[in-house]
């Protein structure tokens, strides 16, 4: 974990109680077992569901890490892509009619927006946010 918390430092956009719920979530995602999110990460971890809601900020930590692994002489591309979730039942947050591309038309379910960069002379995309 030290190489993340000297990655994190360098990048000087987090403060201390940041950069202690970002690498205790990485060494909590390797041990964890079943799905990875803020609950099952809190069973496994001695920090609280509602301190991985509040501290889980990530598209500054993504464009940091695009930066540091990209050339800055390279060319790059916005991009965003919307993806459906078929979705059944009455109390989904967000449920609503979306366009279902695989289907052509729309469908009751969620949406899911991804907003990345894509490096114009190696074709390699990068996430920045999922919404």
């Amino acid at each position: 974990m030290e190489i993340v918390q000297s990655l994190l430092s360098k990048m000087g956009i987090f403060r201390k109680p940041q950069m202690k719920a970002l690498t205790t979530l990485f060494a909590t995602i390797l041990i964890a077992c079943g799905k990875i999110n803020f609950a099952n990460l809190s069973r496994y971890s001695a920090l609280s569901e509602k301190t991985y809601r509040r501290q889980f900020h990530f598209a500054l930590f993504n464009a940091e890490i695009i930066k540091a692994a990209t050339p800055l002489y390279h060319p790059m591309i916005a991009v965003m892509d919307c993806s459906f979730i078929a979705k059944s039942g009455k109390k989904t947050f967000g449920l609503d009619q979306f366009y279902n591309g695989s289907h052509s038309r729309v469908e009751r379910g969620l949406e899911v927006s991804l907003v990345g960069v894509v490096d114009v002379e190696t074709e390699v995309g990068y996430a920045l946010l999922a919404e």
